[in-house]
């Protein structure tokens, strides 16, 4: 459309929203959510696929969400795999720094030849005997918590009163 004056141009837009942008593919959904499913692993799908389209504006459908919740929990494994493997290189280096402590790891085989499954890790430590047995100080309780995450357990530890704290 032109003006009076011949040379100026306004273009109209009459042309509706598309909120489909093949951009914004599975590694994006992945890396944009890895935080958020790592921190809820039990998000659903459809949440999944309601926050995408408030935050990045676009429509995605429930298989690309799916599938990209499936990736960061496949992810998350594998970091724990290496994480519990790093473990037994933990308790060598305890037992190298602090000679006279006891560090026991137990683990779990369903059967013989599967793969061995975490089940505790205790330490105690050198001067810790030393001051229990010298000191003979009373051990006042347990004081624990409760895992939440993908691995559930319980932490406990011994709790006693310090006469320097």
């Amino acid at each position: 459309m032109l003006f009076k004056d011949g040379e100026s141009f306004r273009y109209k837009h009459n042309c509706c929203v598309s909120f489909r942008r093949k951009m914004v593919n599975l590694k994006v959904i992945v890396e944009h959510f890895e935080a958020t499913i790592g921190d809820h692993p039990k998000i659903k799908v459809r949440e999944i696929e309601r926050r995408v389209a408030l935050e990045m504006y676009v429509n995605v459908n429930m298989k690309r969400c799916r599938r990209a919740k499936k990736m960061v929990k496949d992810k998350l494994a594998v970091n724990f795999i290496h994480e519990f493997a790093k473990l037994w290189d933990d308790a060598g280096e305890l037992r190298l720094k602090n000679l006279g402590s006891t560090i026991k790891m137990a683990m779990n085989r369903v059967t013989p030849k599967s793969p061995p499954h975490f089940k505790r890790f205790y330490v105690y430590f050198k001067e810790m005997k030393r001051g229990w047995k010298e000191g003979c100080k009373l051990i006042l309780g347990l004081d624990g918590c409760f895992l939440k995450g993908s691995f559930k357990g319980e932490l406990l530890a011994t709790v006693r009163r310090d006469g320097n704290n």
